[in-house]
């Protein structure tokens, strides 16, 4: 799987392409190709967060990123 490597390794194609023999150029297509299959089956704002309303989820973070904040406890039910 050159693509889940190349994402684990952050970007580095040649190192893939050499471990599975295939030139760099292959690397890329097939690397692009799979970056379009997993955005395909990748949900869309609207599912991810009806899921997360559905769920009772508190918190979403719908690009991975991490952002440094202060968690305010709050009186209520929850």
């Amino acid at each position: 799987m050159p693509v889940l490597r190349w994402f684990r390794d952050r970007g580095r194609i040649h190192r893939p392409a050499l471990d599975t023999e295939i030139p760099q150029a292959t690397g890329y297509r097939y690397l692009h190709e799979g970056i379009d299959v997993l955005a395909d089956r990748a949900p869309d704002s609207r599912e991810v967060l009806e899921r997360q309303h559905d769920e009772s989820m508190t918190r979403v973070m719908p690009d991975g990123t991490l952002v440094a904040c202060e968690c305010v406890a709050g009186w209520g039910p929850r």
